[in-house]
């Protein structure tokens, strides 16, 4: 199984359709707000950064199930299992997204927050933007 032949199930597209949302509702946080130093802001982005990366791994999971991975556990799985298969690029940082994404759900100290909004800026966003683009690419591979 190749990457570009991959289908996507119709559950699949509906949360990828979701996934596309939430990346550009983050995208547009962040352009709009990436250098604001009020922790309000900073946390509502934190949140975006949350849903989205809640998309991304369900969307892996859904596209994994769907050509027959019928193993997946958690974000963990699906992102390895993601990056072996190529529908991933650097599941280094995938996996330091599930813990970042860990980190913040129940942190409350503003240093460390600090410190995981600026991950989110700088590695996570363009990683998951490139996820979208690749499925996106996919989608419009399978539909011609």
């Amino acid at each position: 199984m190749t990457v570009n032949s991959m289908e996507l199930s119709e559950r699949a597209l509906l949360r990828f359709a979701n996934y596309q949302k939430a990346v550009q509702n983050l995208n547009t946080a962040v352009n709009q707000f990436g250098d604001t130093e009020l922790d309000i802001i900073k946390e509502g982005i934190i949140q975006r950064f949350e849903i989205a990366h809640e998309l991304a791994w369900k969307l892996l999971s859904d596209i994994l199930k769907h050509e027959g991975h019928t193993d997946i556990l958690g974000s963990r799985s699906a992102t390895r299992l993601a990056f072996n298969l190529g529908l991933l690029d650097k599941g280094d940082v995938w996996l330091a997204m599930i813990e970042s994404r860990n980190i913040t759900v129940h942190a409350y100290n503003p240093d460390i927050l600090q410190h995981e909004f600026n991950k989110i800026i700088r590695q996570y966003l363009p990683l998951l933007s490139q996820f979208s683009d690749k499925i996106q690419s996919l989608v419009q591979t399978n539909q011609s």
